[in-house]
């Protein structure tokens, strides 16, 4: 009975569930079973023994506190070599951690030199895999949430660190015109727009424009007339604290255009607290 096959097969199948959702003690069968398949792969068979490998670290990624159990630390030490580590797809920097708190388990059955290289391959993989599906955004967390020494540092986390920071200086620039923006238009609102909007509805000329265009006969309501310099001071003082009550709207669409100056302003602090913070300040890493 040829068993080449059979292995072939169940290689495949495993490779099928990788994508699953498993419980805990699937994934360990899952070890188990690649364990065994492994040891019953020809040595010349390299392709199929580095899938066996890569489908064990795939599989370990889900489930890393499992190196703590004897038969996969030791497999892992006997086996695993820092270029399997390159088909690993990241979803997390925490797997990261995980990972690698595992490994500073396994010094007792590999070199510690041996365990400091595993834990800079990972980095370096974990970057490149977030680097390549575009999610900068994980891999400065990565970088934030692993400092590396400059005696630690290779060509290629240079390189990915470089990344890291073009695409950081590009979002902070990015954000800094957005809020820039905003806040033209927001004084654009606050010192021309809302004034003379405020202006002329207060003195009926908008009701008056309304009954005009649809030729529909709006409410009488009362009005009051104000010049450009109250309608000024009404918007910064509403947009800044409310209002004061001193001059208050007495026509609906005064109350309407009042209510959306103020909520604008309310929302506008709240929004520039956070971005100042949040945004322009570049995160170090």
């Amino acid at each position: 009975m040829n068993t080449e096959q059979p292995l072939k097969e169940r290689l495949k199948q495993i490779l099928n569930q990788n994508g699953h959702a498993l419980s805990f003690e699937e994934r360990e069968i899952l070890l188990h079973e690649l364990i065994d398949l492994h040891g019953q792969a020809k040595e010349g068979k390299n392709n199929e023994t580095e899938q066996i490998r890569q489908a064990f670290l795939h599989n370990l990624c889900h489930v890393p506190q499992s190196l703590t159990h004897e038969t996969f630390s030791r497999f892992f030490a006997e086996n695993i070599k820092p270029a399997d580590f390159r088909a690993l797809e990241w979803e997390m920097p925490e797997q990261y951690f995980q990972i690698t708190e595992a490994l500073y388990l396994l010094r007792s059955h590999i070199e510690t030199e041996k365990v400091f290289d595993y834990v800079t391959e990972l980095l370096v993989h974990a970057l490149r895999s977030f680097e390549r599906n575009g999610e900068y955004k994980k891999m400065i967390e990565l970088l934030q949430l692993v400092p590396v020494p400059p005696s630690a540092m290779n060509q290629e986390l240079l390189s990915l660190r470089a990344q890291a920071h073009i695409h950081e200086t590009r979002r902070v620039q990015h954000f800094r015109q957005l809020l820039y923006k905003y806040l033209f238009l927001q004084a654009l609102l606050i010192f021309v727009a809302f004034p003379i909007l405020f202006v002329k509805a207060e003195n009926g000329a908008i009701a008056k424009t309304i009954e005009e265009a649809t030729d529909v006969e709006m409410t009488e309501e009362r009005v009051q007339y104000l010049s450009y310099a109250d309608g000024l001071y009404w918007s910064i003082i509403t947009a800044a604290s409310i209002g004061y009550g001193d001059i208050t709207p007495v026509t609906n669409i005064g109350r309407i255009i009042a209510a959306i100056l103020g909520s604008m302003g309310v929302i506008t602090i709240g929004i520039i607290a956070g971005l100042i913070l949040d945004r322009i300040t570049p995160r170090n890493f």
